[in-house]
């Protein structure tokens, strides 16, 4: 069978990422689904946005001016407060919109609701799953809810639109996706991983898109000694080096890895385990061929119209 398609972040090569404008632009191309980032805000809603802060490059106020560094974050603004901003346009001459040269724009988006992304998908002509990932801090704790009361409170979303069939809960915080299992063991989740060069000796590759040395190496001492804030006790290391071998300890349903980590011989190997294997973020076509033709179980790209 071939891969599931994903739009990610709706496709955002296309159209502004995170929008109702993105998501129903999947739809109309018959992706198979989208993948979205939600978070908590100050009343307890769960919106759909990437930034633990509101972008400079992405978001407009009500005076149709572009907001200025530092920006406020989402966990401090109530849904109301959000609704005031338009995010359905890059900034002109920013990086973000070199780096999307291809999408039109959607003036007067507005960060939607995760129930209001539903409500999309239940409208499609056919299935359209949602990869829904929790966005929550991995160490540093203050930038964002909690991962368990989000997680929470996405499922509470997705029961109450009888979504949760329809839907995959994926995520780099492992801590969200334990509690989401242990609240609704039928929903799926598949655990996110970082680039693995990170992690390995050397310098990683530029295109691995590596954070700063200093975090590099707290991030390869947590690993290496099975601490990692995040994983919540299923370090790799813990299980021989295996990724997906941890995934299943931990009660997942796939893994989510960076595609140059979808290798054919990982795909099989966590395929035997029972485990499915998704990549992200997939935008050249004959990457997409070799991954489809590994077996891959879904593809999650920003350019859903290069998957026809």
């Amino acid at each position: 069978m071939a891969a599931l398609r994903i739009a990610h972040r709706g496709g955002a090569w296309l159209r502004p990422e995170n929008t109702l404008c993105a998501f129903a632009n999947a739809i109309a191309l018959e992706a198979d689904g989208a993948e979205l980032d939600v978070q908590l805000t100050r009343d307890g809603e769960v919106v759909v946005f990437h930034d633990f802060r509101l972008s400079p490059d992405l978001c407009l106020d009500a005076d149709g001016k572009w907001l200025v560094p530092p920006t406020s974050r989402i966990v401090n603004l109530t849904h109301g407060d959000l609704a005031r901003y338009d995010v359905g346009r890059a900034r002109p001459g920013s990086e973000y919109a070199s780096e999307h040269p291809g999408m039109i724009a959607c003036d007067g988006a507005r960060i939607p609701l995760l129930a209001e992304v539903v409500a999309l998908a239940q409208r499609a002509p056919k299935p359209f799953r949602l990869f829904v990932e929790l966005k929550t801090s991995l160490a540093d704790p203050t930038p964002s809810a909690s991962p368990e009361r989000l997680a929470e409170a996405t499922l509470a979303v997705l029961r109450k639109a009888d979504y949760v069939d329809r839907s995959i809960i994926v995520g780099f915080d492992w801590r969200g996706l334990r509690r989401a299992k242990s609240v609704e063991p039928a929903v799926e989740c598949w655990f996110s991983t970082r680039p693995q060069s990170w992690f390995r000796d050397g310098e990683p590759p530029p295109e691995d898109d590596p954070p700063p040395q200093p975090a590099l190496q707290m991030l390869r001492h947590w690993a290496r000694t099975g601490t990692s804030p995040w994983a919540a006790g299923f370090d790799a290391i813990h299980y021989g080096g295996s990724i997906p071998e941890a995934i299943k300890a931990a009660g997942g349903d796939g893994w989510f890895p960076y595609a140059a980590d979808a290798t054919a011989d990982a795909i099989a190997q966590t395929h035997r385990l029972g485990v499915k294997v998704g990549a992200w973020t997939v935008d050249d076509p004959a990457q997409m061929r070799e991954l489809d033709a590994s077996g891959i179980d879904a593809i999650c790209t920003d350019r859903p119209d290069l998957m026809l």
